[in-house]
């Protein structure tokens, strides 16, 4: 059962509603960060901010957390909206639960930058990594929404140059199939809305077929993928996709595991603060991630 916190923001986000189709690219991000504005990181996580080039990036260290297991994080906001500012509370958080340095990235953003931008971007500071010198076996990564898309659609990248793959991902309600073919785009009432997605998918993709793997990675080959942890609310229209995507990574002989958060909304990680349910998610996250990295 859902706690008392959770549906009275559940209420609060239905009756806001998407963003207006006439809404401009900008007024979305501006609505995205003032929404995410009232939830304010920790105040003993410190931040670094630096960049990788041209690329907006910032560290997040919660105390006493090593710097030689490294976890990089990419936002959520349907590859045209969100920041790692947006995204500070859950970097934090994550930095906590799992004792380690978070590494995230402020990739570039359609309508502006279409794809491959984004998926170049990720590429780019996962090298980075690499150079700096961090073997992957000390990497995991954590993507949240658009951002757990991206980091499997990197994991396909990394496979095609032959490049070592981290030693786990997590995968927070994942964006995996943006030609949007899942029943449950039709079925689950989130605050998210097919119709919104529909547009953030054409601006993502451009010309592009948007069942191309490195935009759409539920149709890709996942053999080889590294351990997953992959969390998805039931309330949520991605729900089937992300089930989908699972199963076809299981079948691949890829060590998954699912969790599938009774009555939650799409990335209810992000409201942390105010909600147990939040807290619970990624605390689930660290106790993964600590796993992971111990079977080095």
């Amino acid at each position: 059962m859902a706690s008392h916190e959770y549906e009275i923001l559940y209420k609060k986000l239905m009756e806001a509603g998407p963003p207006s189709s006439k809404n401009t690219v900008e007024e979305i991000r501006v609505a995205f960060e003032r929404l995410f504005s009232e939830y304010a990181p920790e105040p003993d996580i410190r931040f670094e901010p630096f960049s990788i080039g041209q690329i907006p990036a910032c560290w997040a260290f919660a105390p006493g957390v090593s710097r030689q297991r490294i976890v990089l994080f990419f936002h959520g906001g349907g590859y045209r909206a969100g920041s790692i500012r947006s995204h500070r509370d859950m970097m934090g958080r994550i930095s906590r639960s799992s004792g380690c340095a978070v590494l995230g990235i402020g990739y570039r953003l359609a309508p502006e930058h279409p794809y491959p931008a984004a998926l170049e971007d990720a590429l780019t500071a996962y090298r980075w990594l690499l150079h700096h010198p961090y073997p992957p076996s000390h990497i995991a990564i954590v993507g949240s929404s658009a951002g757990g898309g991206l980091a499997f659609s990197l994991s396909l990248r990394l496979k095609l140059e032959k490049v070592s793959l981290p030693a786990a991902i997590v995968a927070i309600c994942p964006w995996v199939d943006l030609a949007m073919t899942s029943p449950s785009y039709e079925k689950k009432e989130d605050f998210l809305r097919p119709v919104s997605l529909k547009v953030a998918a054409k601006m993502y993709a451009g010309e592009k077929d948007l069942k191309d793997p490195f935009i759409s990675p539920l149709y890709g080959d996942l053999k080889g993928l590294p351990p997953l942890l992959i969390q998805v609310g039931t309330r949520e229209v991605l729900f089937d996709e992300v089930v989908a995507f699972s199963q076809k990574a299981k079948k691949s002989g890829v060590a998954v595991t699912l969790e599938k958060w009774p009555e939650m909304i799409h990335a209810w990680h992000v409201f942390a603060e105010k909600i147990p349910e939040g807290r619970e998610a990624i605390e689930q996250i660290g106790t993964f991630l600590k796993k992971s990295f111990q079977r080095e």
